[in-house]
Parts: C-alpha cells; structure tokens; sequence
C-alpha cells in the first residue's frame, strides 16, 4: 500500500513539474545568411490579418523558402495547410541570397508565454546576425478603413542612428576621394549600413504617442532591450476583417523603406483582392442597411454605425 501511495505520488510530482519549453528548430542550413546585413520582417495576425497576409505575400514574392519553426507549449496547438502542405503556425523563412528573413505568426500565443516566445527569437535573432527587424501590423478601427488611409512608420533612435552612421560614412569616402565618384566603405562589418532609407523615417510622422502592444510590441520590446535597430510599418484595419488592400499598403510602404532594388514587392494581385473584397463588405453593408429599413430599424444583427454585423465578421 506505501509503495502505491509512493508510486502516485512520484507521478502526481511529474507531472506537475513536466518542463514547458520554447524552442527554434532549424530545418535548413544557416551558413547562407548574411552576417552583416540580414534584416527580419515580422508579421502577426493582428487587425485585418495585414501582418499574417502581407509577410505570406512578401515570402510568396521573393520565392523564400522555410528554415526553422518555433515550437512553444505556449502556441496553441495546430497546424496550418498551405499550398498543399500541413505547416507549424509559427515559421521563419529565408531568400536565396540570404539578406532578408521573414517570421511569420499564424496561431494565437497565450499572453503568459509570450515573453518566452519572444526570448526565443531574439535568442535566434541575434546568434544569426540579424541586423535590423521590420514589424508589420493593423492599428485597429471599427467599419471599412478611410480609401485615403496612410501607413504610419514608427522607427527606434538606434534604426536612425544607423542610417546616420552611413551618411557619415559616405561623407567621409568624398573627402577621402577628393571630389572624384564617391566610393562606399567595404562591407565587411566595421561600418555597419542600415538597409532602409533614412529619409522613409524622416518622412514619417513624429507627432504620434501610441502603444503597440501584444506579440507584435513585444518583439520591438525585445528589440529595444537588446539594442536591434527596428521599426514597424503599421496601417488602420478593421479587426475581423482580411484585409489584403491594406496588406498591399504595408508592403508599398516597405518599398520605400527598403533602399535594395531587388527586395521591392509588386503589389497588384493584392490591390486587386483587396478592392474586391471591399466591394462584396459595401453590398454586404448596403444589404443590412436596407434590410433594418424596411423592418423599421434595430432588427436583429443590426448595426447602428453601418459596420459589419458581428455574425459575418470572418476570423472574428
């Protein structure tokens, strides 16, 4: 009899103390990625999904392909079926030339484990040399975004700095030629160069006071802790609603942000589902709206400010 009481209670302690734990499995070789100019695009499943929708489109674009996952007792469990293959929900992906990676969320993270998530990728991040992190992510607005929507470049003093330093660099390749064509410092690590173009960040607003929170403030957190140069290219969206018009404004934005040539997205496909789904929510809205007259108005599923009835809202 003691020796069964010992035998539960051995597994009730096991049980209890079964480790929960984050990890990165690498599925590809690593030794092509560039260890001096490797930026990181980051995309969530945030308002209008632009952040989940827009990095899919960009990893679809500059033909990437997967070199690790993240796995975490901490992201729901699933799996997501793309192109015909089941994949983990939490993936980062690569080029061939091996300057860019793309991370890509498509799974809800519990809010208690998102600093070990995070812990993780910075951990990963900064083993691999990634030099720069772009966030893309929706600021969240209830109805159908303005037509004139602009995006919002939010960037950190060291993403400045760094842009900065090249500028200083350059200078000094002019003085040093006396008047002749300017020469670029040699690449090889000492004179680090920002990948994105400073004046994209002077451009941006500096007038807004804001918090980003979740998974997608949380890695810019991280980034700032751990002395990353970032910043987030965020665009208004409805929550609920896909939104690849939206989408395409992130990755337009990031072309300008962006200073090589190769990395530069053409966005039609998106503009076009992006315009149609805006139609098909407009006859969607039109239809309540005409509905709630013809009953007198408040019916059931009816909606005050002309916004999207919650019942039709997809990945509401």
């Amino acid at each position: 009899m003691n020796s069964m009481s010992s035998s539960l209670s051995s597994g009730s302690e096991t049980a209890t103390t079964t480790p929960i734990t984050t990890k990165i499995i690498t599925i590809a070789d690593l030794n092509n990625l560039k260890k001096d100019r490797t930026i990181l695009i980051a995309g969530f499943p945030g308002p209008g999904l632009v952040g989940s929708i827009s990095t899919s489109y960009i990893i679809d674009k500059l033909e990437m392909y997967q070199i690790a996952f993240v796995e975490s007792h901490y992201i729901s469990p699933g799996v997501i079926f793309i192109d015909g293959k089941l994949r983990h929900p939490f993936r980062l992906y690569a080029n061939k030339e091996g300057n860019v990676c793309v991370l890509v969320c498509e799974a809800p993270i519990m809010m208690d484990g998102i600093h070990f998530v995070l812990d993780a990728v910075m951990d990963w991040a900064m083993k691999n040399s990634i030099e720069e992190v772009m966030v893309l992510d929706g600021i969240p607005v209830q109805g159908i975004p303005d037509s004139d929507r602009k995006t919002v470049i939010l960037a950190s003093e060291n993403m400045e700095q760094s842009t900065n330093k090249e500028i200083k660099v350059t200078d000094d390749e002019v003085k040093k030629d006396n008047g002749s064509e300017t020469e670029f410092a040699p690449d090889d690590g000492s004179n680090p160069q920002s990948n994105f173009n400073r004046k994209a960040i002077e451009d941006s607003t500096k007038k807004y006071t804001t918090f980003i929170g979740g998974i997608a403030g949380g890695l810019l957190s991280a980034c700032l802790s751990n002395q990353i140069p970032c910043a987030a290219i965020l665009i208004p969206s409805s929550s609920g609603i896909p939104d690849p018009e939206g989408a395409s404004l992130l990755i337009e934005s990031f072309n300008n942000f962006i200073k090589d040539n190769k990395l530069k997205i053409e966005t039609s496909q998106l503009r076009e589902q992006g315009q149609k789904l805006k139609k098909q929510l407009e006859q969607i809205i039109k239809a309540e709206q005409e509905q709630r007259a013809a009953a007198g108005g408040g019916g059931v599923g009816g909606s005050e400010d002309g916004n999207v009835p919650s019942h039709r809202l997809m990945y509401g």
